[in-house]
């Protein structure tokens, strides 16, 4: 019988050089897309004006001494800013807070209007988290 051999070829190598270049860009693709900041909670009570009853005379909790109004303007698309009655820019929001906390101030009510961004009321209530005033409580309407 007659043998006949087959050559010896040699072995194929898989080349790493492309494997190590996939790599890298997957760790580039999931280094840069994924996000690094740190989330804060924010606490908020939330009222609702149909749970409310009558104030009891002899309630030791004392009433809210600022009431933070964002207004919203259907004709120019603009939400304006009241603290107690005062028409301010978003600017002066945290100075004016540390105001009427040193005057006694320690918590506040955010009453939003309706058709207000949510990410404008989450300013508000990130702002006067970062004042001096105790406890925000943020009323729907």
């Amino acid at each position: 019988m007659l043998l006949i051999r087959k050559p010896i070829g040699k072995k194929k190598r898989i080349p790493l050089t492309p494997l190590i270049d996939v790599i890298f860009i997957l760790v580039m693709f999931f280094l840069l897309s994924s996000t690094f900041g740190v989330w804060r909670p924010l606490d908020v009570a939330i009222g609702d004006p149909k749970d409310q009853t009558a104030p009891d005379q002899n309630s030791t909790s004392p009433a809210p001494a600022v009431l933070i109004q964002l207004a919203f303007s259907e004709e120019d698309q603009a939400v304006s800013l009241i603290v107690n009655g005062v028409d301010l820019p978003m600017g002066s929001l945290a100075n004016e807070l540390d105001r009427l906390a040193e005057k006694g101030a320690s918590s506040a009510i955010l009453i939003p209007a309706e058709g207000t961004d949510f990410q404008q009321v989450v300013d508000v209530l990130d702002v006067a988290r970062t004042s001096r005033i105790g406890k925000v409580s943020l009323q729907l309407k």
